[in-house]
């Protein structure tokens, strides 16, 4: 997949305002404040909602966003810190293996006892393959719970960190 297909259609097609369903019907399941890591922002939705309800927020997307910060994710290394909540919106599936994994690893490294991640994947047609089974399994071999899971849409998982 092509970094001028995320500039030209991806942000485009999810020009919504509104956060995902999937974050807006977990959100109970979120520490009710704190630091949030939003990996793939794309326009900054789910940011935005974050954003409104008191959270602090680090924003970062491969394509050019109109929030956040550019980088080239699997590449540049993730905004430095720790925190309480990770959302891995609609991006894990764009990444090839070697980058995929990366990005996972420094997840890890962002993350602490008690950070809540949510992760949301689908079969797009220009997506690298990928086994949303094994990546919720990565994060459970590490001291990961999983609070919901969904295979719809192609895999959505709320998982929480339970060791440091």
């Amino acid at each position: 997949m092509s970094r001028k297909y995320l500039n030209n259609r991806w942000c485009v097609r999810c020009g919504k305002e509104t956060p995902t369903p999937y974050l807006k019907k977990n959100m109970k399941l979120l520490p009710q404040q704190g630091t949030v890591l939003d990996i793939g922002c794309g326009n900054g939705r789910n940011s935005r909602h974050m954003l409104a309800l008191g959270y602090k927020i680090m924003a970062c997307d491969m394509a050019p966003p109109s929030f956040g910060i550019p980088m080239t994710l699997g590449h540049d290394p993730l905004p430095k810190g720790k925190y309480d909540v990770i959302l891995v919106n609609y991006i894990l599936m764009f990444l090839n293996t070697k980058e995929r994994k990366q990005v996972m690893s420094e997840i890890l490294e962002r993350s602490k006892k008690g950070t809540t991640m949510m992760i949301e994947m689908y079969p797009a047609k220009d997506a690298y393959d990928y086994n949303f089974d094994s990546i919720v399994d990565y994060f459970a071999n590490r001291g990961w719970e999983t609070l919901r899971k969904s295979r719809a849409g192609g895999g959505k998982t709320v998982l929480k960190r339970t060791t440091n």
